[in-house]
């Protein structure tokens, strides 16, 4: 724990196939207001995830062309209980897409466009002590912070610190799923469609 901040261990995905982008976004969009993040004003709009989008293109005579993009998100979520004024989780999700073309395929007897490329996502949860600073700004209370979460509140904190990871991995597990990639827990059959779009 360092400067009130308890980091969870970073997973990631990797994965290089065909799969449709615009469906991926809005379905880990969809997923995190699902599970109740919001962005860093607390609002459940998109702006206020998305920190960073950027996107590049390049030509097949560099590599093998097509495009990359990074897209950062910054989501929060309150803990709930009798310390939700002290204590905050947070899951920045960072995504690099590299070699990124379109391509078409017969899906359900339909041609659709969908992309193909590598895409790694890398999801970073963390927890965060005295948000507000209010502890760390009071004259008396900055003295009593450290004695405060490692003797009173430590039990409270290594059981948020578990169940921020469940949160995660079960992000990270319904992901895989929609990707089509193996999972190691069970996870029930999902609300969204499968890698194109909508399946009969």
């Amino acid at each position: 724990m360092a400067d009130g901040t308890v980091s969870i261990p970073e997973f990631r995905i990797k994965y290089n196939d065909v799969f449709s982008l615009r469906n991926l976004y809005i379905m880990l969009h969809e997923l995190l207001l699902e599970e109740g993040w919001r962005g860093v004003d607390g609002e459940p709009d998109h702006a206020d995830i998305e920190t960073l989008y950027s996107e590049n293109v390049y030509q097949r005579g560099i590599h093998r062309g097509g495009k990359e993009l990074w897209f950062w998100w910054r989501a929060e979520k309150f803990a709930e209980g009798k310390y939700s004024s002290y204590i905050k989780n947070f899951l920045d999700i960072d995504a690099h897409v590299v070699y990124l073309q379109n391509v078409e395929v017969v899906h359900q007897g339909k041609k659709m466009t969908v992309q193909k490329g590598e895409i790694e996502l890398f999801f970073r949860p963390k927890i965060v002590l005295d948000y507000k600073s209010g502890w760390a700004n009071h004259w008396f209370l900055k003295h009593m912070k450290q004695i405060y979460e490692k003797r009173v509140i430590h039990v409270e904190i290594e059981k948020r610190e578990k169940e921020l990871w469940r949160d995660a991995y079960r992000i990270q597990s319904k992901l895989k799923q929609y990707l089509q990639l193996k999972t190691f827990v069970p996870v029930p059959e999902p609300f969204f469609p499968r890698t194109y779009g909508a399946e009969e």
